[in-house]
């Protein structure tokens, strides 16, 4: 989101001598910025089609467990660090807020680094601004957005609210859409072939070094995105897709295949299928083998996701749970949990 910063900190990224993640071109490219010599040519992918859409929504099978090895692996700050705004690693964080929006956590790894240099760097330079989101050249961040956990969960929701619209065949806020023609700010002359290409040319609307067509030498952009994404893909042993069933940040839990989830993020439901959720309806689908929609609060005058826990009365909580029944939840007051898992929202008397 942050454009110069993707440019400035490239060169660490490049430099940072991370085993398998190194390589060596066979004609060097140099950066125009700086005089360094890049690591990877400058032809390796389509600007039409930097990533597929399985890539920036999959990844259900990857744990917190997974990602902190890969930041360790990595030497990165991340790796020690836990966000005192929630309480959870670094590691918890990149995948629960990543799932929360249907975005994979290893995408986030990526646009974390591009963003920031944390995934590689072992001091906490840029922390608080990680994923650039909320954060334009112009000025400062924005202070709700401030800090390690709320800019993944920023970051995530603003792909899935791009994602949301492009699945509707609708353009993004900034007019990105698969199969229309679109300049780029290099300036180049795309046309996205898939959602993903055009979400990520919304969130970084320029193409950079490392795709073809375009001609470009700056390093940075949306291609940087692709040329991260794929370097970290093949640098540790992921668990892209579970064996049975997705994981559902909204229900906080991996659900079975067929499973459908009004999402949280956007209260559009989306089905379990093959590891990963699709579609992006407002209708709930019609063959659906357990449903996770919104609970009707007489209370609150209004639909809640899944997981929240409300007060109806001095002596009584109650969380949304399974096919939209409320459930007791006698400590949620005091825990924040009931028999759902965690309170996704608490909503005392």
């Amino acid at each position: 989101m942050k454009l110069r910063l993707c440019v400035l900190l490239v060169p660490a990224l490049l430099a940072a001598g991370c085993g398998p993640l190194d390589e060596t071109p066979s004609e060097p490219v140099i950066d125009e910025l700086t005089g360094q010599v890049l690591q990877e040519a400058t032809t390796k992918y389509d600007m039409h089609r930097l990533l597929e859409d399985s890539d920036v929504t999959g990844g259900t099978g990857i744990t917190p467990a997974q990602v902190q090895a890969f930041l360790q692996q990595q030497g990165s700050y991340l790796a020690g660090y836990t966000d005192p705004a929630y309480g959870k690693t670094a590691a918890t964080l990149i995948v629960e807020r990543s799932r929360a929006s249907n975005i994979s956590p290893l995408y986030m790894l990526a646009r974390i680094q591009g963003e920031s240099s944390l995934i590689q760097s072992g001091t906490s330079t840029n922390l608080s601004k990680a994923t650039g989101c909320g954060c334009p050249d112009t000025s400062g961040c924005d202070a709700q957005y401030v800090g390690f956990g709320k800019q993944v969960e920023c970051a995530a929701k603003k792909m899935r609210g791009y994602l949301t619209d492009l699945e509707a065949g609708r353009a993004t806020i900034s007019g990105w859409k698969t199969g229309v023609t679109k300049s780029t700010s290099d300036p180049c002359t795309v046309t996205p072939v898939n959602n993903a290409t055009a979400a990520l040319y919304t969130y970084t609307p320029w193409v950079g070094a490392y795709a073809i067509q375009c001609g470009r030498t700056t390093v940075g952009g949306s291609s940087l995105m692709a040329s991260i994404y794929n370097r970290y893909k093949t640098a540790y042993p992921w668990t892209l897709t579970t064996a049975e069933g997705c994981y559902s940040g909204t229900v906080d839990a991996t659900v079975p295949e067929g499973s459908c989830v009004q999402s949280s993020s956007d209260a559009l439901w989306r089905q379990c299928s093959q590891g990963v959720f699709i579609g992006g309806t407002t209708a709930k689908p019609s063959n659906c083998n357990v449903s996770f929609p919104y609970c009707v609060s007489t209370r609150l005058g209004r639909g809640v996701p899944t997981r929240t826990c409300v007060q109806v009365s001095s002596t009584v909580w109650q969380q949304c749970g399974a096919e939209g029944v409320w459930r007791d939840a006698p400590g949620a007051g005091t825990t924040g949990v009931g028999p759902m898992g965690p309170c996704y929202a608490t909503y005392a008397l």
